[in-house]
């Protein structure tokens, strides 16, 4: 009997080993080798040697997440063993109440653990340059797929790993398309001419908590609604000249609202992955460096206040799949955690240099994806109650019966709705109700798994002034220093507590919750408030139907009902079906009224687009599509024709540097390097003096420019206009604003500003404060927003140093030019599609372009 066993276990791993030779390695199926010099699988590749093996293999399911910005599949490899494969609804179902352990006992979560798997998602690629960690997916998934080593069996035993390839497919396909027709040039591995995702680029990985993009829509649905995961690792790139690799811990600052379970699990996972790059000779592993642990936008962010083990590496870069040759004298710290290049305790083992390809970073990042699952085979149990543990500590932050309440009576109603769905599709309970007069309200309980990410949306913010030494700056932000979105968005929350009754008669949130546009009264003419985003939604539909639409310039009363200066009034149209498509409510009037009003024409808008990549170009795009407006991309070449005023009314400049818009090339300082990497002849330079000229003569024709931040800098050096910015030459050490909201106080009358409240709260991410000065006669110049006289009274949400530089400053200006209009928005009123409490004033700017002189009031009565 002995031997037969012995014999039947020599069968099964003989049978095994010729299983694996049945299943293509990636370079085998793809006729090439994967990780060689100069050589990508594009995502269709990928795609396709995926769904191979998962035809081939057991252990391999391909699960479809949705459809991309263009079209694409995006897809997920499911990978486990075969058995658990059999049982995926069973462990969904496990990892839903480990996530949700509200009434269990720690004997029924002991019992869970014990029957469940510890999920774990990969995601690879997010940003499309970064290319490497999707091909090493390939080669990954095949050894997981195949292998008969009895670790790896026992991974897959006690292990679910998801696998996406890459966050963003689009981007991917266009990097390898951009890359491969320049190879063996000398433009080979330089950076494309757009953003690599038709709308984000590289904030595609700041959409976290928005949800604006379809990609981010997909796997988020599939991570905190769908699937539960435990452990998630996002595998990303960084720059060339430093170390070859970041792994947790993560640098100052972190968040106090973090539980610190989180960092306990996270550095255990990074400390083994440091552990085992060193076993193996791979120098230059860093942590507690560059990347810290504060901000909530990125994949591993968001997951830190939703009581998943979020954590991401960074790896050096080559030039795409093209190595690079770097000398020791080129390698340097300058960032938080390495000011210096040499040996420290958080560096041991610095890199000195030598070639650096797409091998070489696949081979850090697989070692590093391995040790994942080893040390979440190790640590299983640990991970699992982990979860649990923060899922019952962030519910009992709040308290049974406690809620965050977006009540009906908002600026803009629609808002408080979007805010609330955006919430529930983030995997919070939402719940709503209806008020008295029948309009929902939405109820949102602090006593929940997602509680403690609910709080950090919904809360102002103060950045730790964490120093790295006495007296030291205090440690720069990541990124942004605020995300609340109630003040973002504009919307009004409460924190309060309801009694028993009112909580019966809360429900859950459906798609059928929205609040509903209606017309009241009736008669011939409609009046339509400017105070929701949605209505210019509606006016472009109208104005795009040649409908007859006006805008009122002063207040005005009809059946003792007070309307606002800049009241939409509509006739010959259904609005009825309007109003409910649109979510927009009108009122019905007996007659045209008594005020004097602009009829409103289509606007034919120009939205600038750059060679150098221009992000904010794309989030201005996006945003357009969003509202159905109708523009066009204006390239360097087609501005530099002139002639302008024939094809637009209104020219749109995205928050773009001076340096790029008119040379091409970013600005550079004093003590830096002035090298810039040419690209192809039809993509070089800007649009030069000429341009500028056209632009000058695009304005004195009758049209309008506006511009964002940035760009501003553009009409203030090269116009000829009574500005300038009172913080271009200000230091760090004197005046420092890295992403926050602020105050502003507006003119009501100005047409920038109809339907906004009276106050603002902007987002501003750099230095600029208008002062402007009396024009020459024939020029007049608006405030359109300024800042408060009290410096005390200007941050609202972030930080801010040297706000008294703000006091009584412009925000935004505007300025007669010829016949036409210059437009200063001195912040980005559309940062990243997230400040949709303030896209009004965009919207506006552009309806300023197309209102025609106004008709006297006494003429307009009653037709």
């Amino acid at each position: 009997m002995p031997k037969f066993w012995g014999w039947l276990m020599v069968y099964i791993a003989l049978l095994g080993a010729a299983f694996a030779a049945n299943v293509p390695t990636p370079s085998e199926y793809l006729k090439f080798t994967v990780g060689a010099d100069r050589t990508l699988a594009d995502y269709h590749q990928i795609q396709s040697y995926f769904e191979e093996l998962a035809k081939d293999s057991p252990r391999i399911k391909i699960e479809k997440l949705g459809k991309t910005t263009e079209n694409n599949d995006l897809f997920m490899a499911v990978i486990t063993s075969e058995e658990n494969m059999k049982q995926l609804d069973r462990y969904k179902e496990i990892a839903h109440k480990l996530a949700d352990p509200r009434g269990l006992s720690q004997h029924q979560v002991d019992d869970l653990v014990r029957d469940g798997k510890l999920i774990v998602m990969v995601t690879c690629n997010i940003h499309s340059t970064e290319i490497a960690s999707g091909q090493m997916a390939m080669e990954w998934a095949h050894a997981l797929a195949t292998s008969n080593d009895p670790k790896i069996e026992r991974e897959l035993n006690d292990i679910i790993l998801l696998l996406v390839p890459s966050l963003n497919p689009d981007g991917q396909i266009m990097v390898t398309d951009w890359y491969r027709k320049y190879v063996g040039t000398k433009y080979e591995g330089g950076r494309m001419p757009w953003i690599y995702h038709h709308y984000t680029g590289h904030d595609n990985n700041r959409d976290w908590y928005m949800l604006t993009q379809k990609e981010t829509q997909a796997v988020t649905k599939a991570a905190y609604i769908d699937w539960k995961p435990m452990v998630w690792l996002d595998e990303h790139q960084m720059g060339s000249l430093g170390p070859r690799l970041f792994v947790p811990p993560y640098t100052e600052p972190s968040s106090s609202s973090i539980d610190p379970l989180m960092w306990r699990g996270v550095n255990v996972i990074g400390a083994n992955m440091a552990w085992r790059l060193e076993e193996q000779q791979k120098s230059g592993v860093i942590y507690d460096y560059a990347y810290d642990a504060y901000w909530p936008g990125a994949v591993d962010g968001t997951a830190w206040w939703k009581n998943m083990f979020g954590l991401l590496t960074e790896a050096a870069s080559a030039r795409v799949a093209s190595p690079i040759e770097v000398p020791q004298t080129e390698l340097r710290g300058g960032t938080k955690g390495l000011i210096d290049y040499r040996v420290q305790t958080n560096y041991p083992n610095p890199w000195t240099g030598g070639r650096w390809g797409l091998r070489e970073i696949m081979d850090y990042e697989r070692i590093a994806s391995d040790s994942l699952l080893e040390t979440c085979l190790t640590h299983r149990d640990d991970f699992m109650r982990g979860v649990a543990s923060m899922a019952m500590t962030s519910s009992k932050l709040g308290a049974p019966g406690e809620y965050w309440k977006i009540g009906a009576d908002q600026n803009d109603p629609y808002e408080g709705a979007r805010l609330a769905f955006l919430m529930r599709d983030q995997g919070v309970d939402v719940e709503t109700a209806t008020n008295a007069d029948g309009r929902p309200e939405y109820y949102i309980a602090t006593y929940q798994p997602y509680g403690r990410y609910v709080n950090e949306m919904f809360s102002i913010h103060r950045y730790p002034k964490i120093r790295a030494q006495a007296g030291g700056n205090v440690i720069p932000p990541y990124d942004t220093t605020t995300w609340s979105l109630p003040l973002m968005m504009d919307v009004k929350v409460d924190r309060l507590n309801l009694d028993n009754a009112a909580a019966q008669k809360l429900k859950p949130v459906t798609d059928g919750d929205w609040p509903q546009g209606k017309v009241k009264g009736s008669g011939p003419v409609y009046a339509v408030l400017r105070n929701s985003n949605q209505t210019s939604a509606l006016l472009n539909d109208l104005l795009s139907k040649k409908a007859n639409v006006e805008v009122a310039r002063d207040r005005f009363e009809t059946n003792h009902v007070s309307y606002p200066a800049g009241t939409l009034l509509v006739s010959g149209v259904d609005m009825i079906a309007l109003a409910a498509k649109y979510h927009v409510n009108a009122d019905a009037l007996p007659e045209k009224p008594n005020v004097a009003a602009s009829k409103l024409r289509e606007v034919r808008i120009g939205l600038y687009k750059p060679w150098l990549a221009s992000m904010d170009e794309g989030w201005t795009r996006y945003i357009f599509d969003q509202y159905r407006f109708n523009y066009k991309n204006l390239d360097n070449k087609t501005i530099k024709t002139g002639r302008l005023r024939d094809n637009f009314d209104v020219i749109v400049i995205p928050s773009i540097e001076k340096t790029v818009i008119v040379d091409g090339k970013f600005k550079t300082e004093k003590d830096e390097m002035h090298y810039f990497e040419e690209f192809p002849p039809e993509y070089a330079g800007g649009i030069g003096k000429e341009g500028v000229t056209a632009l000058k003569d695009f304005a004195d024709a009758g049209g309008t420019i506006i511009t964002f931040a940035d760009s501003g800098e553009l009409l203030a050096d090269e116009f000829n206009i009574p500005v300038r910015n009172t913080l271009q030459d200000a230091k760090s050490d004197q005046f420092n604003c890295p992403g926050s909201i602020l105050r502003v106080e507006l003119d009501p009358n100005n047409p920038v500003n109809y339907g906004m409240p009276k106050e603002a709260k902007i987002f501003v991410e750099g230095k600029i404060a208008y002062q402007t000065t009396i024009p020459a006669t024939g020029m007049d110049r608006e405030i359109i927003a300024r800042y408060p006289a009290d410096s005390e009274d200007v941050l609202i949400s972030g930080y801010l140093k040297g706000g008294e530089m703000l006091e009584n400053r412009a925000a935004a200006v505007s300025f007669s030019y010829g016949k036409g209009r210059l437009i200063m928005l001195g912040f980005r009123v559309q940062q990243r599609a997230q400040t949709e409490g303030t896209f009004k004033m965009l919207f506006n700017s552009i309806y300023w372009a197309g209102m025609e002189e106004p008709t006297p009031a006494n003429l307009n009565a009653g037709k």
